[in-house]
């Protein structure tokens, strides 16, 4: 999307391959974000992930940016995001309406406190709005807010 090369970035800099020096990209779009790229998908990616040399770059960017976001691959799949939850300081889940089930979410939950990840919340994408389950409120302490709706007892509760 951003149209970053893939040849190089955070697996070849954790690797040694390369140096952070020419691996970041400023986006002239957005002043203000600076991207790093996954690189090649390297052997031993949870190795380089949970590294003493990922935990010194993490170090490192804390006192270079204001916020420091990793993207990763769904932590059922791979150990990727369970290893780069160990540092993180929030993570966030990120669940598709309609595909990701409650039991997958409710087995990642586990499998990240087994490792005391910070679990600040979840977002939910691809969301249907012109679905008749799909419902808002208003509350004056939050706003708006947007929900499935419940079962026949909240539909006759607003009919």
């Amino acid at each position: 999307m951003l149209g970053l090369e893939s040849s190089s970035g955070l697996s070849t800099l954790l690797s040694g391959v390369d140096n952070r020096a020419h691996l970041t990209t400023p986006i002239p779009e957005v002043p203000t974000l600076t991207v790093l790229s996954a690189g090649p998908i390297p052997p031993n990616p949870a190795e380089l992930l949970s590294s003493e040399t990922m935990k010194a770059w993490l170090t490192r960017w804390r006192n270079e940016f204001d916020y420091i976001v990793i993207d990763s691959p769904p932590c059922l799949s791979v150990t990727d995001a369970v290893a780069l939850s160990v540092d993180a300081d929030k993570v966030i889940f990120v669940a598709r309406s309609g595909q990701t089930t409650k039991a997958a979410l409710k087995r990642a939950s586990e499998v990240l406190s087994h490792v005391n990840a910070n679990v600040m919340g979840v977002v939910l994408n691809c969301l249907d709005s012109t679905s008749e389950d799909y419902y808002t409120y208003y509350n004056p302490k939050y706003g708006y807010r947007a929900y499935g709706k419940e079962p026949d007892e909240l539909r006759k509760a607003t009919s």
